[in-house]
């Protein structure tokens, strides 16, 4: 299975004519985390959690301090294979998400609107070999804090790509 980071590949190369499944970057492991398809919405965040970021399949994921780019995923049972940290109070102020990547040139006020605060509430690790942050969970700032509420956030740059050339 071939495998690559987010920067050596083009995303609309692969998806039309092939599945693209997003793994563990982790050496040893690469467990399924989730299908690749256009419904998963791109996101930029302000000041979200520190998630680790490979840059090729021969590397070792580390932190990075700037993750902006993330898949929104609303609902758990859309991953294949994802854990998730106990609650806690990982950001002691919510984080901005900005517009949906896809969403094509719109004035800036609607955009604005399309901005939500998320309290992040845990972490993303691969499940089977609990290693991470791949990303976070939260839930948008004024909803009831309940576990049927989180929306999942995967960094861009925490996944391999398997293209499967």
């Amino acid at each position: 299975m071939p495998l690559k980071s987010r920067n050596e590949i083009e995303l609309a190369q692969y998806i039309s004519s092939k599945t693209l499944i997003l793994r563990c970057p982790f050496a040893n492991c690469h467990a399924r985390i989730i299908v690749y398809s256009l419904s998963i919405p791109s996101v930029t965040l302000k000041e979200a959690p520190h998630c680790i970021t490979t840059d090729s399949n021969n590397s070792s994921p580390t932190l990075n301090t700037s993750t902006t780019a993330f898949y929104r995923i609303n609902d758990v049972w859309d991953f294949d294979n994802i854990g998730v940290s106990k609650p806690s109070k990982v950001l002691p102020e919510p984080v901005v998400v900005g517009t949906i990547g896809n969403i094509g040139d719109e004035d800036k006020q609607q955009q604005q609107q399309q901005k939500e605060k998320i309290d992040v509430e845990r972490l993303l690790i691969c499940s089977e070999c609990d290693r991470g942050p791949l990303g976070f969970a939260g839930i948008a700032a004024g909803e009831d804090k309940d576990h049927k509420n989180l929306r999942y956030f995967l960094s861009e740059d925490s996944v391999l790509y398997d293209v499967g050339e």
